[in-house]
């Protein structure tokens, strides 16, 4: 058997010659191929491993991971003013409500009037002042939960029901 191929090769020469050569040939055409592949490949990992502004890709992330935690740092901090301006907020005059009235028959004008400044669980006072011809007296109540352990005048509670009034719309 082993002498049948030799002399085969023997008497087709050339065409051995030719498939060894073009074996060859491939053999080097995908060697270069993987060459220029490899190159791409390297050039391309440097820039990867440069990263920005010549730090390499190990200083770039501790530089991320450094600002990230800076940034988690004042969102905390804006977290808890956020909350202390909301407490204040819903302590602070939120509603208004005004009625102006004539609190006498002969005195024209509503001069007189009743204010309701109240917060957003409608604490707060309520001020009211009546007007005559000689003299003009302030009234001032106190309002817890829109409810007042005074006596409330009409206008007065009307002033109290514009703030909740305002407070819906």
């Amino acid at each position: 058997m082993l002498s049948e191929i030799l002399n085969w090769i023997s008497t087709n020469y050339s065409l051995t010659a030719l498939i060894l050569l073009s074996t060859f040939t491939l053999g080097i055409i995908v060697f270069f191929v993987v060459i220029i592949r490899l190159n791409k490949l390297a050039k391309q990992y440097k820039a990867l491993m440069k990263g920005v502004d010549g730090r390499n890709l190990e200083q770039l992330l501790l530089s991320n991971a450094k600002t990230l935690d800076q940034a988690l740092l004042k969102l905390e901090i804006l977290d808890d003013r956020i909350k202390d301006v909301e407490y204040a907020a819903a302590r602070s005059i939120q509603n208004v409500g005004i009625v102006r009235f004539n609190a006498f028959k002969e005195m024209g004008g509503d001069l007189s009037y009743a204010i309701a400044l109240l917060d957003q669980k409608g604490n707060g006072i309520v001020i009211s002042s009546i007007y005559g011809r000689d003299d003009a007296r302030t009234y001032a109540k106190p309002i817890k939960g829109g409810k007042s352990t005074y006596q409330l005048s009409e206008e007065e509670e009307l002033a109290i029901q514009k703030t909740q009034k305002e407070e819906r719309s």
